[in-house]
């Protein structure tokens, strides 16, 4: 146990003081405390936009005009927007001057040019959060109690085994949907949700979720699962380990302030037009040229936080997006004349954002503003408290989203019918860096208001699959058709069935008739062989979306896997000192939106600047 001293302890917020977390049981029963260091406690404690703030001594329009051409900015929305989003924004109570000389001279020594690393000093607040603040939370475990999985899971033998990989390999059989290439929700198998979210929910599991060492084919205790990303909306995924570790990662200036640091951007190659238009028809695309993340030359391997985020062209063009969202709000910050730290105060600015719109946007979305609403009144979680990534949510709630992925796509005017084997192959050698005919126009995946002729659609959150996941590009066997990978990893980590973790939350079960209701004969007989075994013990992953096609529409997720989802989420943010959940005083999003208050998926990427040529 810490112990403080009352001196410091009148000066700090208790909620940022001593953070007191159980340790998981098969750790140790003893209590354990934490202590958020002084210098990050403060940077918590004095943001940049409390809630309410507006500037007393308003800057005037001229005033930022002049700014902006001197500085060479090249604001992403309307100036009238961007004035009023800097008049939002709280002189530093630390200035940059103000600063210890070491650390002064220590910032502009990181620039690429000088290199020098040895000895110096970097505010602590630059690094992920959780390395400061947090209980390890570097595993996996569970939601559901070891009783509730000992009577519900699954037997681990060949037979279900075999069983699985005929269920999965069924809910991706071509002809099975009725509209494959329709964009209205009116038609059967198509969502009403746009379909970018399949992609920012695939960017936010990169955020928080990475398992590289559980295996499919042995019974395995998801405890002893290393999570290899830090389980907070953090943006590690992008920021890396910050500048001071990950300075690859970063541009620093040349000029004017030394913490106005941005994320590197990558080149095109140049073969034609591309991305979104300036008059809604193909001759308002643009040859676009820096419209990539950075990579490596000669292999062009990604330069990003997780190398997944260059997995298919949509979810690396997002990242470029979300690159693109940093430099803007340094911008924002440097029109203001923010005199304190910019990197810092950007990365705060951009992580609350994005927090805010995976709550109140995707989530709501996702699971129903109740669901929502209930969870953020009911978990409990302290700060610093220890967690575990629940493999319910991992392994199966939260894969929703295969369900929702289309076979094909209106990626921009050039590619109106892209496949979903081009997403994949469109950002493989020898395509790249990107090609710049290939730049997504993300104003058809995201309600941004630009006029597209197409507005892609998700498909249904359901138990059938596009038919282009049964042939997974770079894997063979199983490993290829990505519903009997979800089925077998499940299996292996002895997840409790959907009716197991239903029970467990006071729900009532789907029955029998409801869970197969619409299903061909062929998968039917699957769920009834072996004595009803899929259908008494239904897996988890499966359940959920039948649950959501058949007690939802299929447009959200249903009682179970909604409340498995957001309950997820709320516990990663309550529990994260520096999310937007535990800002004094409370918080309100800034930057320019459709909704004055609000901040959506669809603001983020009209702020980055993706949405106009």
């Amino acid at each position: 146990m810490v112990t403080k001293k009352k001196a410091r302890a009148k000066q700090t917020p208790k909620r940022l003081d001593v953070m007191k977390a159980t340790k998981n049981k098969a750790e140790t029963a003893n209590a354990a405390a934490f202590e958020i260091p002084e210098q990050a406690g403060k940077f918590l404690r004095d943001t940049s936009i409390p809630k309410g703030f507006a500037n007393p001594q308003p800057i005037v329009l001229a005033e930022l005009q002049k700014r902006v051409t001197e500085m060479n900015l090249r604001p992403t929305v309307s100036l009238e927007q961007f004035l009023a989003s800097a008049n939002r924004i709280k002189p530093a109570d630390l200035p940059i001057e103000e600063l210890s000389d070491d650390v002064k001279e220590s910032i502009p020594a990181l620039k690429p040019e000088i290199r020098r690393f040895h000895g110096v000093k970097i505010p602590l607040y630059w690094f992920p959060f959780p390395w400061l603040s947090s209980v390890c939370s570097d595993r996996f475990g569970y939601m559901s109690s070891a009783a509730t999985r000992a009577a519900t899971k699954l037997p681990f033998n060949v037979a279900t085994q075999a069983l699985l990989g005929q269920l999965g390999n069924m809910m991706g059989d071509a002809g099975r949907d009725p509209n494959p290439a329709s964009h209205n929700p009116a038609d059967a198998g198509v969502s009403s949700l746009p379909a970018g979210f399949t992609y920012f929910a695939q960017f936010v599991d990169h955020d928080i979720t990475f398992d590289v060492s559980s295996t499919l084919d042995a019974d395995i205790d998801a405890n002893t699962v290393n999570n290899m990303r830090s389980p907070a909306l953090d943006l590690d995924s992008l920021y890396g380990r910050g500048p001071g570790l990950d300075p690859f990662l970063y541009v620093f200036p040349t000029s004017g302030p030394a913490t106005a640091i941005k994320l590197h951007r990558g080149t095109n190659t140049p073969v034609g037009p591309g991305g979104p238009s300036n008059n809604g028809n193909p001759s308002g695309m643009l040859q676009q040229t820096n419209w990539d993340v950075p990579r490596m030359q000669g292999t062009n391997t990604a330069v990003t936080g997780d190398p997944r985020n260059d997995e298919n062209l949509i979810i690396v063009q997002f990242h470029h997006a979300m690159l693109r969202f940093h430099n803007a709000v340094v911008d924002l910050l440097l029109a203001a004349a923010f005199a304190g730290d910019i990197f810092a105060e950007a990365k705060r600015i951009v992580t609350h954002h994005y927090q805010w719109a995976v709550v109140h946007d995707f989530l709501e979305r996702i699971c129903g503003v109740a669901t929502v609403n209930n969870a953020i009144a009911s978990v409990s979680a302290p700060i610093g408290s220890s967690f575990r990534m629940p493999v319910e949510f991992a392994v199966a709630a939260y894969r929703f989203g295969h369900s929702m992925i289309r076979d094909t796509y209106w990626v921009n005017f050039n590619f109106p019918n892209a496949t979903l084997e081009q997403v994949f192959e469109f950002n493989r050698i020898p395509r790249l860096p990107v090609f710049s005919n290939w730049v997504v126009d993300f104003n058809a995946f995201f309600d941004t208001g630009v006029p597209v002729p197409v507005h892609n659609k998700a498909r249904k959150i359901d138990s059938l699959m596009a038919s282009g996941l049964e042939s997974l590009p770079g894997f063979s066997g199983m490993m290829a058709i990505l519903a009997t990978r979800n089925l077998r990893r499940a299996l292996a980590l002895g997840l409790p069935s959907g009716q197991g973790m239903a029970n467990s939350f006071g729900i009532a079960p789907m029955t029998a008739a409801q869970l197969i209701f619409g299903l061909p004969p062929a998968e039917v007989a699957v769920l009834n062989a072996s004595g009803g075994l899929l259908l008494n013990k239904t897996p988890l992953w499966y359940y959920v979306l039948r649950e959501a096609a058949v007690l939802a529409g299929g447009n959200q997720l249903g009682a179970v896997g909604g409340r498995i989802v957001a309950e997820t989420f709320v516990r990663i943010l309550k529990r994260d000192a520096s999310s937007y959940l535990n800002v004094a005083g409370g918080f309100t999003p800034i930057l320019p939106s459709s909704t004055p208050g609000n901040f959506t998926v669809a603001d983020l990427v009209a702020f980055a600047g993706v949405t106009h040529p």
